[in-house]
């Protein structure tokens, strides 16, 4: 629901931030790396759901993989990754 964060005015003043309440998605190596909300939430309308590995060096299943290799509980899925990398790093 738009109105949960932003007037119908516009996009400011807004409650939302969401680098300090989810994701750093507008600094660090995210920074500039997207356009829309949909490149990482990609079930449109649900904003709990979200993909990490459909994008860039993440796209490749296999050389993930090799750079996880020996690290416990490791899984190629956006929960996984977001629970390992919370700010990205």
């Amino acid at each position: 629901d738009c109105a949960f964060c932003h007037t119908a005015a516009g996009w400011d003043p807004s409650s939302f931030h969401h680098d300090a309440q989810y994701f750093r998605i507008y600094s660090g190596t995210h920074d500039n790396e997207w356009n829309t909300c949909t490149e990482c939430h990609t079930s449109p309308g649900d904003y709990s759901s979200f993909s990490c590995i459909d994008c860039h060096e993440h796209d490749n299943q296999n050389s993930v993989n090799n750079d996880h290799n020996g690290v416990s509980g490791y899984s190629y899925t956006s929960a996984a990754c977001y629970s390992c990398h919370p700010n990205g790093n």
